[in-house]
């Protein structure tokens, strides 16, 4: 067992504003691809200011150590059947979620995702629905999120999951 789990970690999540956006993007940016550094930018920036989405930022010690990010109403994947259209027609889509390497097994995610629940329901959503291309087991398991089918983007086959709030 990794003595990061051992250890309470504690760090502050906060719903992001445009004031925090710069910081943000330099704590985080040295875990991407450089080649999509500018569409991360271009996305908090969006997601800090617009009503209909959210970006948290979770903080550790003055620096930024993960993010995720929310949207009101996403359109359902391409393949999805009218069933699974009309379901998530209420619900919001998780649309980004990512943890600093030296920070992951600590909780930090977990409690982003509570944060997309919290989001939700003050919003008056009925849940909340993602695509995963690695971590389709963990959301089912530590917060019971549903298969709802699989699609295929860019060649690569990812999950989509669905939560009722």
């Amino acid at each position: 067992m990794s003595s990061n789990k051992l250890i309470p970690f504690s760090c502050q999540i906060i719903s992001a504003t445009c004031q925090d956006v710069d910081q943000a993007f330099q704590d985080l940016k040295r875990d991407m691809n450089p080649d999509f550094v500018h569409v991360f930018l271009d996305k908090i920036q969006r997601y800090s200011i617009k009503p209909d989405r959210a970006l948290f930022l979770a903080k550790y010690q003055r620096k930024y150590i993960a993010f995720a990010t929310i949207i009101n109403q996403a359109q359902a994947p391409e393949e999805s059947d009218q069933t699974t259209i009309q379901l998530l027609e209420n619900y919001a889509c998780g649309t980004g979620l990512m943890v600093l390497p030296e920070f992951r097994h600590r909780g930090v995610a977990s409690q982003l995702v509570k944060q997309w629940e919290i989001w939700a329901r003050q919003h008056s959503l009925a849940g909340i629905w993602v695509i995963t291309r690695q971590m389709s087991d963990w959301y089912q398991r530590c917060f019971q999120y549903s298969l709802l089918g699989t699609t295929t983007r860019r060649r690569v086959k990812k999950t989509i999951l669905s939560k009722a709030l």
